[in-house]
């Protein structure tokens, strides 16, 4: 899977933008505030129908334009194809691939394989459950459109379930058979999501497991754990169980959006004990694994997206992460750097076939 040339229309900061790529790492670089991270914001929006960063597509519209367009061209299986993704303020969002429109855009996710790696991502790994969980979700998402399915209706009536929850508190009477419909609708779609995280975690696991130790040279032995209320119990017990506590504070306070996964360094709490250093390794290592995971499961090389992490690595780090991004089971790479010289120097020494994309 090989993006050979991208037009952007009235994308962000982009009114009107031409790229061809023809090596297999580009470095994209410019000064701050130039467009770099807007540029792979385009490709995650090609690989996954969305951005990165707005959940409102209209955020993501050239100053007052009402509309945006992505146009790419794509080599896959020896064959040029051309992928399009347009969304206008008045209309949905269309995906087309070879002219052929997508009817949903759950049905494009994992056509394209992606893994990214952003600056602030050691401290959101650290501090948030959210963040933890939505690694697992994409990983598994991009791999299993049958996970994506499940998990997507979870979360539609887990939201009429908290909207009910509302409403019987502010109403003060419960209906206790609409609660029971909707406690079982959800343990149906839940259960899945389960059994997915439990079957696929210690794969994954293995494969951080390994690149840990390269990247961090044998220093600690890394581990991940999931932890989930589920493991000895049924989703339907426990919302029957936690119906006086939900009820009470209006929301569900049970089910595997509560599930977690414990990040261990020597057996001890990274959260707790681990330096910045091992939380950027940690990071490194679960999305290394996790462009191990795509890439088995998919059977196609990924894109990786690198913004702006020279400046949060220290150089044993960068030197480990180049040696990774040569290696010829790396596909397409893309990364940012407002310092040119440094992507140049550090590519050179690699050995890498690479390219230097500047944005002024």
């Amino acid at each position: 899977m090989f993006l050979s040339q991208l037009k952007l229309v009235q994308f962000k900061s982009y009114e009107k933008a031409e790229f061809d790529f023809g090596q297999r790492v580009t470095s994209i670089t410019g000064k701050n505030g130039a467009g770099k991270t807007n540029l792979l914001d385009a490709l995650h929006h090609l690989s996954l129908g969305r951005s990165l960063f707005h959940k409102q597509d209209a955020l993501n519209i050239f100053n007052t334009a009402k509309f945006y367009r992505l146009d790419a061209q794509i080599e896959k299986d020896e064959a040029q194809n051309r992928l399009e993704v347009v969304y206008g303020i008045e209309e949905k969002k269309k995906i087309t691939w070879n002219g052929s429109q997508i009817e949903k855009i759950s049905d494009h996710v994992g056509k394209i394989p992606l893994v990214y790696i952003l600056p602030d991502e050691p401290f959101l790994m650290n501090d948030s459950s959210e963040w933890r969980r939505n690694f697992i979700d994409n990983t598994l998402s991009q791999s299993f459109p049958e996970y994506l399915f499940h998990l997507g209706r979870y979360k539609k009536l887990l939201n009429q379930r908290n909207a009910s929850l509302k409403y019987f508190f502010e109403r003060k009477r419960v209906d206790i058979s609409l609660l029971e419909t909707l406690d079982e609708e959800l343990a149906r779609e839940g259960n899945p999501v389960f059994e997915y995280r439990k079957k696929y975690l210690p794969t994954l696991n293995s494969y951080f497991k390994g690149h840990y130790l390269f990247l961090s040279e044998g220093a600690e032995l890394a581990d991940i754990q999931y932890q989930s209320e589920l493991f000895g119990t049924t989703l339907l017990e426990l919302f029957k169980k936690n119906r006086a506590i939900d009820l009470e504070s209006q929301r569900t306070n049970a089910g595997v959006h509560k599930d977690d996964f414990l990040y261990l360094l020597d057996e001890r709490a990274i959260k707790k004990f681990g330096s910045q250093g091992q939380l950027k390794t940690f990071l490194l290592s679960l999305k290394l694994a996790q462009y191990q995971f795509l890439q088995h499961e998919k059977g196609q090389k990924p894109w990786l997206l690198l913004d702006d992490i020279f400046d949060k690595l220290d150089d044993t780090r960068i030197k480990r992460l180049i040696e990774k991004i040569a290696e010829p089971e790396m596909g397409q790479v893309f990364l940012t750097d407002a310092r040119e010289e440094r992507s140049r120097q550090l590519l050179n020494y690699s050995g890498i076939q690479f390219e230097i994309l500047n944005i002024s």
